[in-house]
């Protein structure tokens, strides 16, 4: 008997398929859920489309939503402070004066500062000094003038300033006018040093017949003052004899700027005079005959050339200026120092060296015309040398007005007139 082997059964990868018109509930739902699920997967697939105001909601949902949460504030408790009422808490000390006080430096970093303008207010911190002590009312009528001295002296000064002088001389008025009220304003004990300047100052400045400096000078004035039993009324001699000083003393050095200016105006001329004369002598040279014969039997010019040439003038104008300079430099030595803003020496400087190429073309053209008898220029390093020599010649004229000058800034120094001299000079035995 053979044993038969049953058949393999395939197993079939696909379901029973059901009968004909029958339809399993596994395809039915199939059948319906497979549209809905597509149309489901399309619609997430679709970007949802929002109107504008909803996505404004919408954003700023999403910006509240990542902003942390705000904790609410709990108040801190309340400290109780207990002041121990033994202690007393006091303020700093102020000094009152230390607004008041001005720094070392009065002027700006990097400011011009003349030296009448360190005088001015060197004296005005004195006399501030003096009435310092003084009750508001006194103190009052100086401090009035010091800051109008005070305004005067700094920057920024009139255009014209420095030629007439109108702050400077409006610094050293108020200065001397609130000078001259301390002897009636400080106290008996601070008299007699405004005593001892008044008479100083009416030695230096007043006449000896002057009736102020008579009247300061009397030795029971003195007695008074000293045993501090001064009247009223020797207050006042005393107040009017300084003022008269001071007063001298401002008139000399307005008359110290009237001669600066002075000498600044012939300097001015001597150069306007000295540029019309090379403009004229380079536009026609034979105006300016410098021209001569020479050794040889030629003709000699300043220029070098044989004919008169544009440049003769301006070659003789040279070395005469030279030669006035070289005056100037020489006349410094007697050059003496001073602190007045007003200086001589400077201006006659300006005077020299115009005038000096001024007498040196004169000069040329007299020795060339043949009119000085003995004298002739042959060569041209005479020519020069004349030139030279008629530039410092000049010396002559512009001595005299230095003497001049010297006699006018020597009465601002505080030397009295001529006639009171030995007052203040020592006497030789």
């Amino acid at each position: 008997m053979v044993a038969q082997t049953p058949p393999s059964i395939k197993k079939s990868t696909t379901e029973a398929k059901p009968p004909a018109g029958v339809a399993s509930a596994r395809s039915v739902a199939s059948a319906t859920g497979r549209p809905a699920a597509a149309a489901t997967a399309r619609k997430r697939r679709q970007p949802r489309t929002m109107s504008p105001r909803a996505t404004r909601g919408a954003t700023a949902a999403a910006i509240l939503a990542e902003e942390p949460a705000i904790e609410p504030l709990v108040p801190e408790p309340a400290v109780d402070v207990q002041v121990t009422p033994d202690v007393t808490i006091e303020p700093p000390a102020v000094d009152e004066h230390e607004h008041e006080a001005e720094p070392a430096r009065w002027w700006n970093h990097g400011e011009h500062v003349a030296p009448w303008q360190v005088e001015v207010r060197h004296r005005v911190e004195d006399i501030s000094a003096q009435v310092s002590p003084l009750p508001a009312g006194p103190r009052a009528a100086v401090e009035r003038h010091l800051g109008t001295a005070r305004r005067a002296s700094m920057a920024p000064f009139p255009r014209w300033q420095w030629w007439n002088g109108t702050s400077i001389e409006t610094a050293w008025n108020a200065t001397h006018l609130a000078q001259a009220t301390l002897p009636l304003v400080v106290e008996t004990p601070a008299l007699p040093r405004q005593l001892v300047d008044a008479r100083r100052r009416a030695i230096m400045r007043l006449t000896k017949g002057d009736p102020l400096r008579l009247a300061v000078e009397e030795p029971e004035l003195g007695e008074r003052v000293a045993a501090h039993q001064a009247t009223a009324e020797d207050r006042q001699t005393i107040a009017a004899a300084l003022q008269a000083s001071l007063e001298l003393a401002d008139d000399e050095h307005r008359n110290l700027r009237d001669w600066r200016n002075r000498l600044l105006r012939v300097a001015m001329l001597a150069a306007l005079a000295l540029a019309l004369t090379i403009v004229a002598a380079a536009l026609r040279p034979e105006y300016l005959p410098l021209c001569g014969p020479s050794g040889g039997g030629g003709t000699l010019c300043p220029g070098g050339g044989a004919t008169a040439t544009s440049r003769d003038a301006g070659v003789v104008a040279f070395l005469g200026a030279l030669g006035g300079a070289l005056a100037a430099i020489i006349a410094m030595r007697r050059a003496s120092p001073g602190s007045s803003p007003y200086r001589i020496t400077p201006a006659l400087s300006l005077v020299r060296v115009p005038l000096g190429g001024l007498t040196a073309v004169v000069g040329v053209m007299l020795v060339q015309s043949g009119e000085v008898p003995g004298v002739s220029l042959t060569s041209a390093s005479q020519v020069a040398v004349f030139a030279l020599l008629f530039g410092f010649s000049q010396e002559l004229v512009t001595r005299l007005l230095e003497t001049r000058a010297r006699v006018v800034q020597d009465a601002t120094k505080g030397r009295s007139s001529s006639a009171d001299r030995q007052d203040v000079s020592p006497k030789v035995a």
